[in-house]
């Protein structure tokens, strides 16, 4: 998700329960913008003058995870940049870049995956 949608209420409901779906599955060291948890770390391209911050970081036995949650915005380009960075990310450090799909928003982010080969694992949002 991108900056301007992450102040909403809506981000976050996504975002409470995109945690408790993490924590379900086992991982620790969990970080996100919520109160209680450590912000996560942000990152940048030397292209672009923005930072790229994920929604959740955690990590499992195999290595770090990033997670997003998937929403659909006019500004594409930023967002498949964003993705393409996070995902290149936890390959480097033998993790898996996640997006957690909440109701509604599955054609396109299937779509978008697809189209600009972004490897990531795609997990429904209860």
């Amino acid at each position: 998700m991108l900056a301007e949608s992450k102040k909403s209420e809506k981000y976050n409901e996504l975002l409470k329960k995109a945690i408790k779906q993490v924590q379900a599955k086992g991982y620790h060291d969990i970080k996100t913008k919520l109160s209680g948890f450590d912000d996560p770390n942000g990152f940048s391209q030397k292209k672009e003058d923005n930072e790229y911050i994920p929604d959740i970081t955690a990590v499992n036995n195999k290595g770090k995870n990033y997670f997003e949650i998937a929403e659909k915005t006019k500004d594409v380009t930023k967002l498949v940049s964003k993705w393409k960075l996070l995902a290149t990310i936890a390959a480097m450090k033998n993790g898996q870049f996640t997006i957690l799909v909440p109701y509604g928003q599955n054609k396109f982010t299937e779509e978008l995956v697809e189209k600009h080969n972004i490897n990531a694992r795609l997990v429904r949002l209860d």
